[in-house]
């Protein structure tokens, strides 16, 4: 039995917990689209170590006014999982950002 806190990502389905995480990260929603960042390709990664999540993530522009709020609900989403004690986002444009990272049914969603 383990001596820290119980970790609710523990009681899902059976996968990584980073990917777990990854997956509870669709709750981000970017509010400009109305779709979360995880399906708008918005996600560039997440890894998870010592109950410390770092995730990187980026705008679909650099000149997008919403960065602070992504990053926030990030902190936010994975805080409440309860299965970090801290969570590190850094936004970055590199690689840019181009619709061709979105999941197929947003492509859809769009029209594209």
């Amino acid at each position: 039995m383990s001596s820290g806190p119980l970790s609710i990502t523990s009681l899902l389905d059976p996968g990584s917990e980073a990917d777990q995480l990854r997956e509870q990260l669709h709750e981000v929603i970017d509010p400009e689209l109305g779709v979360d960042i995880v399906s708008l390709g918005l996600l560039y990664g997440l890894e998870l170590h010592e109950r410390v999540a770092a995730v990187l993530i980026t705008t679909t522009t650099p000149a997008c006014p919403m960065g602070s709020y992504l990053t926030e609900e990030v902190e936010r989403v994975l805080l409440a999982s309860g299965s970090v004690d801290r969570v590190m986002v850094e936004m970055t444009h590199y690689p840019p950002w181009t619709p061709e990272m979105m999941s197929a049914d947003t492509k859809a969603k769009f029209g594209w």
